[in-house]
């Protein structure tokens, strides 16, 4: 039939999603992250998921999504040139001046969002998972996280600023990136094609994580 999948894409797709399955079983869950920081170029990737093609796929939508982050938020673009625009007002106040280096961080991740599995009594299948995007600096402060529940990580001394005008700049520049590029970045996660092979990885581990757990 027309647009049917032909036999052989199937057979490579489904080895394909049984490969990540059989990783997310294999590995601990606590493996499944990664973070592109290059003030922090020992941890990038956990030693055993380097060696998987999961790990690739990982590293390659947190470099996608460094690069989408970079193109919502250039002058060129609507929402960049209204961020900007925004956060030299927001400079001119605090400082007098809008002549100054701006030092924000915008760090943002990809994390689980809504997960929905509908079981029987001998399989299970994925009736809604979605991805969102947060900044770092809201995960880590958020207790419902294992990573927020960490007081080490969350009091992260990059997130400190001596200058308390510098503080209220970057708190600033956070709201703005929260308002108008999250969304933004959200809905590519959730939907362009360039995330595509994280979609099925997710898929895949969260399959694997339930598997494990019963």
């Amino acid at each position: 039939l027309s647009g049917t999948v032909p036999e052989q894409k199937l057979k490579e797709e489904t080895r394909t999603l049984l490969n990540y399955f059989f990783i997310g079983i294999s590995l601990p869950n606590a493996s499944f992250w990664v973070n592109l920081r290059p003030d922090s170029p020992d941890n990038v990737i956990d030693p055993l998921l380097a060696t998987t093609d999961v790990g690739k796929i990982l590293l390659e939508a947190d470099l996608q999504l460094k690069k989408d982050t970079a193109k919502f938020t250039s002058p060129e673009t609507p929402e960049g040139k209204a961020y900007w625009q925004k956060l030299y007002q927001k400079a001119e106040e605090l400082f007098g001046s809008s002549n100054i280096t701006i030092p924000t961080l915008t760090r943002p991740w990809i994390v689980p969002d809504e997960i929905i599995i509908r079981e029987t009594s001998d399989n299970a299948y994925i009736y809604k998972a979605t991805l969102k995007v947060m900044l770092e600096e809201d995960y880590l402060r958020d207790p419902s996280t294992s990573l927020g529940a960490s007081s080490s990580l969350g009091g992260q001394s990059l997130y400190s600023f001596k200058d308390p005008k510098l503080k209220t700049l970057n708190e600033y520049s956070s709201q703005l990136i929260r308002e108008t590029i999250i969304p933004k970045l959200t809905k590519e996660v959730n939907t362009s094609k360039r995330y595509a092979p994280l979609r099925q990885v997710y898929y895949s581990l969260i399959l694997s994580q339930w598997f494990k757990q019963r």
